[in-house]
């Protein structure tokens, strides 16, 4: 089982790629584990289905980031925490 984030912007006075670099940047201080997440998380990729997913992550990992981007104060970031959708039962 595999647990990371998944995040979305919200309509705001900001532009929205500037807005989801903001939090693309965020996943860096989480070290080498944090970097390999964002491999194919691109501004395209976001633009085309609405949302960027950085797994895998760890259990404290994953509550770190939630952490720091709530601390941005940008209401329009959303954060949503995800499991593996395929995991089995």
């Amino acid at each position: 089982m595999y647990l990371g984030v998944r995040i979305r912007v919200s309509r705001s006075n900001r532009n929205r790629l500037d807005l989801v670099d903001l939090a693309r940047r965020q996943v860096d201080h989480l070290g080498p584990a944090g970097i390999r997440s964002k491999r194919n998380q691109t501004n395209e990729r976001f633009v085309k289905k609405g949302y960027l997913r950085f797994a895998p992550l760890t259990r404290s990992q994953r509550r770190k980031l939630m952490v720091r981007i709530s601390n941005l104060g940008e209401p329009a970031i959303k954060v949503q925490p995800i499991r593996n959708p395929n995991r089995p039962r």
